[in-house]
C-alpha cells in the first residue's frame, strides 16, 4: 500500500502547490486590470494545468532515462481534460450559472476541438507523439496566448498599471511573485513523488500505466480546477470559472502533453491503443456535448441543472466503460 499512500500524498502535494500559484498569480492579475476570462483562458489554467505539466514533464524525463512512463504522462491529460469537460464542468453548473460569449465558444471551441483531432492524427502515426510533434503544439500554443493577449491588449494594460504601483503595492506583488515560487518548488516535489508512485502502483496492480494516469492521476490533477471553478461560481464569477475550465484544456492538450513528447527527446511518448480509439474519441464527442449545450442559451446551470447532470452522467459512462473494458 506504501505506493498508494505516497500517490495520494504527491497528488495533495500538487493540490496545494498549484492553489498558491493559482491564487497569487489571479492577485497579480487583477491588480494589474486583466478581464476575469483572459485571466482564466491563460494565467489561472495555466496555473491549474501545472499539476498535469509537471507529471507530464517529469514523466518524458523517465522516457528519455529508459522508464517506461509514456502512459502516465498521456493517460493524466486525457483523463484531467475529460474529467474537467463533463464532470467538472457538471458539477460546477449544479452551483450557479456560466456564462459564455459566441466569440469565446467559437474561438475556443474551434481551438480545443482541432488540437484534440491533432493529437489524434499524431498518435496515428506509429502511436507516438514525438519531439518534433510535441514542439509543434507548443509553438501553436504560444500563438494562440499571442492573439489571446492582443486581442485584450494584455500589453498596454499591463504597462500603463505598472507604472501606477507604489511601495505597498510593490510590496503586495513580491508576496505573490514569492508565493509563486513556493507553489512551484512544492509541484516539482509532487510530480516526481507522483510518477515514481502511480509506475510503481501500475506494475502492482497489473494494469497499464495509461489507466492509472487518466483514472486516479488525471482526476487528482484536475482538482484545482474543481475548487477554482466552484470558487469562482460563489463569488459571481461565472467568466472566470468557464475561462478556467476552458483555458485548462487547451493548455493540458497543447502544452503539457507535448511538453512531455518534448522532454523524452527522440523515443517521444508512445500512446496506447485503447487511448487513441477510445479515450481522445470520448474526449472530442464530450468537447462538442459541452459547447452545444453551451449554445442553447449562451450559458450552462441557469434554468435547472439537467445541464450539469447531462455532464456528469456522461463522466460515470466514461469511467463504466474504463473499467468494464480497459482496466489491464
Amino acid at each position: 500500500m506504501t505506493p498508494l499512500i505516497f500517490l495520494i500524498v504527491g497528488i495533495i502535494g500538487l493540490y496545494f502547490g498549484s492553489g498558491y500559484v493559482v491564487e497569487s498569480a489571479k492577485n497579480i492579475a487583477e491588480k494589474l486590470k486583466i478581464s476575469h476570462t483572459l485571466i482564466g483562458l491563460t494565467i489561472i489554467s495555466i496555473g491549474t494545468s501545472i499539476p498535469e505539466i509537471m507529471t507530464s514533464l517529469f514523466s518524458g524525463l523517465k522516457v528519455r532515462a529508459g522508464i517506461d512512463a509514456s502512459g502516465i504522462a498521456v493517460g493524466t491529460n486525457i483523463g484531467s481534460s475529460i474529467a474537467q469537460i463533463t464532470f467538472i464542468l457538471g458539477f460546477t453548473a449544479l452551483f450557479g450559472t456560466m456564462y459564455a460569449t459566441k466569440k469565446l465558444l467559437k474561438r475556443e471551441g474551434l481551438v480545443i476541438l482541432s488540437s484534440i483531432v491533432v493529437v489524434f492524427i499524431l498518435s496515428l502515426i506509429n502511436f507516438n507523439i514525438n519531439i518534433v510533434g510535441g514542439a509543434v503544439l507548443i509553438f501553436i500554443y504560444l500563438i494562440y496566448l499571442y492573439y489571446a493577449a492582443k486581442d485584450e491588449k494584455f500589453i498596454g494594460k499591463v504597462f500603463v498599471e505598472l507604472t501606477k504601483l507604489d511601495g505597498s503595492s510593490t510590496k503586495s506583488t513580491f508576496k505573490n511573485v514569492s508565493l509563486i515560487g513556493l507553489g512551484i518548488g512544492i509541484l516539482i516535489f509532487a510530480s516526481d513523488l507522483v510518477v515514481g508512485s502511480a509506475l510503481k502502483l501500475a506494475d502492482t496492480w497489473g494494469v497499464a500505466n495509461s489507466f492509472i494516469g487518466v483514472m486516479i492521476i488525471g482526476v487528482g490533477t484536475g482538482l484545482p480546477e474543481l475548487s477554482t471553478a466552484v470558487r469562482a461560481i460563489f463569488k459571481k464569477a461565472g467568466d472566470l470559472a468557464i475561462g478556467t475550465l476552458i483555458g485548462s484544456n487547451i493548455t493540458n492538450i497543447m502544452f503539457a502533453l507535448p511538453i512531455g513528447a518534448v522532454a523524452a527527446g527522440a523515443v517521444g511518448l508512445n500512446i496506447e491503443k485503447n487511448l487513441v480509439f477510445f479515450d481522445i474519441p470520448f474526449w472530442f464527442v464530450s468537447s462538442i456535448l459541452a459547447f452545444i449545450l453551451f449554445r442553447r442559451n449562451m450559458c450552462i446551470g441557469k434554468e435547472d441543472k439537467k445541464e450539469g447532470l447531462v455532464l456528469i452522467g456522461l463522466y460515470i459512462i466514461f469511467v463504466f466503460l474504463k473499467l468494464k473494458f480497459f482496466l489491464h
